[in-house]
């Protein structure tokens, strides 16, 4: 129950940051995005998700973050 309990707060996180980024609201996205890299990061430590696919999502995110703020 642990790695599903992980992987749900993950998909919220990152939920929340894509409803900040849709609505260009850029301080709450770039707070959501602190987040979404530290529960990529427990996931791919807790080998849930690859480490190359917490990379490329880490990636676009900011990518999409920074985005915004331009």
């Amino acid at each position: 129950m642990r790695n599903l309990d992980v992987k749900t707060e993950l998909k919220k996180t990152i939920k929340k940051f894509l409803v900040s980024v849709t609505s260009n609201n850029k301080t709450e996205a770039t707070t959501q995005l602190k987040s979404v890299y530290k529960k990529l990061d427990k996931a791919a430590k807790r080998n849930l998700i690859h480490k190359n696919t917490v990379a490329r999502r880490k990636s676009r995110f900011s990518t999409m973050a920074n985005k915004i703020a331009s």
